[in-house]
């Protein structure tokens, strides 16, 4: 099983390496980003469905409409 986890003090850090060392996790560190600028494209990529961002662009243009 696989759990992302957003550390709110450098201490946790500390103790999930604690509990690598007694073998009860591994930690899975992102890698490294190339230094390159990259595009919004890429960086956002995955992020919805194609079935959910024409969804999206459907009620965007309702909207638009009721605003006329």
């Amino acid at each position: 099983m696989t759990i992302t986890v957003e550390l709110l003090q450098e201490e946790a850090l500390a103790l999930l390496r604690n509990l690598e060392r007694l073998k009860i996790l591994k930690l899975l560190l992102p890698e490294k980003q190339p230094a390159g600028k990259t595009t919004r494209k890429s960086r956002f990529a995955g992020r919805i469905s194609p079935a959910t961002a024409k969804q999206l662009h459907q009620q965007l243009a309702q909207m638009r409409e009721e605003w006329r």
